[in-house]
């Protein structure tokens, strides 16, 4: 007896209170011309009824699985979805987006012509008609096929690159070969796994036309607060994923595997990124938050993994004035905190 043969092509959305967008982002799956062979769902602790809504209008979408779950965040969701999914290749979308009709025929069709790690088309800004949508990538022409790696060092060399998974469409035998999965660093958990997904692709080619919208919402929706283990205070989600996300990267960074220019394109960007760590946390409205972050920060030596990998006088000059910076931060909390006990003890 013949064995079906595995899906082609696997789409992964993590949910969470998507109900307002989800109509236009499940039109523009069921109208796609080379639709996808397997949608996975998953309803990361929606309150608001976003998984039966995709059960009501996904039932024209071949292989629709809905996957719910407390909530964890989007790279757990995405990871999951990972884990369960089957195709040969593998995308993602966010609830909010809206997909050309043309992406997964033009995508699919791509990496398998060419036998491609990844393939990756352009996208559009979509400002809701608050403004023109713009281009996220202006005047870049169509690559052909090159390594990830020479995409890389062109955005990095031009300052620009967005790090947007959904954009692309991958083999799931090269995602599975690296062992790549998103780490727990929302809401930026995109920027670990677009560099490393692209310093190792051997066959990457980006095509020049916009295939997908990305919706830039003027309100965005607040995932529920995350405590403290011993109920504190509030962790604060981008202050948490910068910190991760720099430490990662100076350890990409060490890799001899990479090539010197991407070496130093890295470490040029997590720096410059990595200073700004202390302007977040002095905008922490919550004392307690910037007292532990400040804390953190001088504990875990952070200051030490910039002043290593700077490079230059002004990168120089740039870790140097937010060291000071912290360090003033750290006395003012210090100060308010000693203020606080005082006073409930007078």
């Amino acid at each position: 007896m013949t064995q079906p043969s595995p899906a082609t092509l696997s789409v992964v959305i993590p949910v969470y209170n998507g109900t307002p967008y989800l109509p236009q982002l499940i039109d523009s799956l069921l109208a796609q011309t080379r639709r996808p062979d397997e949608v996975i769902c998953i309803d990361d602790g929606s309150t608001d009824g976003s998984g039966a809504m995709i059960e009501r209008l996904g039932t024209g979408l071949t292989g629709l699985r809905l996957i719910r779950q407390k909530n964890q965040g989007q790279a757990v969701a995405r990871n999951v979805g990972m884990h369960e999914a089957s195709g040969r290749y593998l995308a993602f979308v966010d609830a909010d987006d809206v997909l050309d009709a043309e992406m997964y025929a033009t995508l699919v069709g791509l990496a398998e012509a060419e036998n491609l790690d990844i393939a990756m088309a352009n996208a559009w800004n979509f400002h809701e008609g608050r403004k023109l949508d713009t281009l996220v990538y202006r005047d870049v022409p169509d690559t052909g096929v090159i390594t990830g790696e020479s995409w890389f060092q062109q955005r990095w060399l031009s300052r620009y690159l967005p790090h947007y998974c959904w954009m692309s469409v991958y083999r799931r035998s090269f995602i599975d070969r690296h062992g790549f999965a998103f780490p727990l660093a929302d809401p930026h958990e995109d920027v670990i796994w677009v560099t490393e997904t692209l310093v190792a692709a051997q066959r990457f080619h980006f095509v020049p036309i916009a295939l997908h919208w990305y919706r830039k919402k003027k309100i965005l929706a607040v995932p529920p607060p995350v405590m403290a283990p011993d109920g504190a205070f509030r962790r604060h989600k981008v202050v948490e994923s910068s910190m991760y996300n720099t430490r990662a990267l100076s350890e990409i960074a060490e890799r001899e595997t990479l090539q010197p220019l991407t070496r130093k394109l890295i470490r040029r960007e997590f720096v410059n990124r990595g200073s700004h760590l202390v302007r977040q946390i002095r905008d922490l409205s919550d004392p307690a938050q910037r007292a532990h972050y400040l804390r953190r920060v001088r504990e875990e030596k952070f200051f030490r993994v910039l002043w290593r990998n700077a490079s230059g006088p002004p990168q120089y000059w740039r870790v140097l004035r937010y060291q000071l910076l912290a360090y003033l931060l750290a006395m003012v909390a210090y100060l308010s905190l000693l203020r606080r006990r005082v006073a409930q003890h007078a």
